[in-house]
């Protein structure tokens, strides 16, 4: 048999999840400290967003006055706004930081961060994405991994190729293509546990300490200083693996 000379494209490596989880802890231990740092200045205004935001709800109807609902709602607007906001600048760091210890480049300064990030076009992903994952998952569930293995990747891609939102679902669609087992395994597994762990620390700090609004304020602070960083590592770990993988198999 002779060659065609057509060469033939190699199949990117697939994403192993004990690798993954690996480079997780590694890089979380390198970066515990400004990741944490970070965390703490976004999440204790953010909490107490969130807080306010829980306790303006609770208003009786024979309590309201019609200026008291417009503060609750521009409370809601603002809350909403903020935490996505504050979101968006988190992926960034984390981004950075899973950059700087997985190729050895240099640490990013924090302002430098804030003035690169897309910020309307990772607003809308996020958007997009929590609104498409609840419609998947009200549909039987299914639906909804599929939609979370898929598209997870869409935020971090952007941040670092700057494609439009749309470009961004269909490379995601396109670097997940074959890995939706260690994706879920790894993320969405992240996502549940510190989801369930969050509803265990809220509930049980609120029936021990009582339903306060300081209360509520130091277990939201607790809880995304806690979980956030992990999960903002994996994600961005993860995505770096799958670029990488992407490149070796091209070259």
């Amino acid at each position: 048999m002779h060659s065609t000379g057509v060469v033939q494209p190699t199949r990117p490596e697939r994403l192993r999840l004990r690798d993954s989880a690996r480079h997780v802890v590694r890089v979380y231990a390198e970066q515990a400290g400004p990741l944490l740092a970070v965390a703490v200045v976004l999440f204790v205004p953010l909490g107490l967003l969130d807080a306010l935001g829980e306790h303006g709800w609770e208003l009786g109807p024979d309590e309201v006055t019609v200026g008291e609902v417009a503060g609750v709602m521009l409370g809601v607007v603002a809350q909403v706004t903020t935490a996505t906001l504050g979101e968006v600048f988190y992926a960034g760091v984390a981004m950075a930081a899973v950059t700087q210890s997985m190729e050895g480049r240099p640490r990013a300064p924090l302002d430098r961060v804030m003035r690169s990030l897309p910020y309307g076009r990772l607003i809308a992903v996020d958007i997009l994405f929590s609104v498409g994952l609840a419609v998947g998952l009200a549909l039987l569930v299914l639906p909804g991994l599929i939609f979370f293995a898929r598209y997870v990747l869409a935020a971090p891609l952007l941040e670092v190729e700057r494609h439009g939102v749309a470009d961004s679902f269909r490379r995601s669609r396109r670097l997940a293509r074959g890995h939706a087992i260690p994706l879920l395994a790894l993320l969405g597994g992240l996502w549940v546990l510190t989801d369930g762990l969050t509803s265990l620390l809220q509930d049980g700090g609120a029936g021990a300490l009582g339903e306060t609004l300081l209360v509520d304020w130091a277990i939201a602070v607790v809880t995304g200083v806690a979980f956030t960083p992990l999960w903002a590592v994996a994600l961005c770990v993860a995505t770096w693996q799958l670029l990488q993988a992407e490149r070796n198999a091209g070259a």
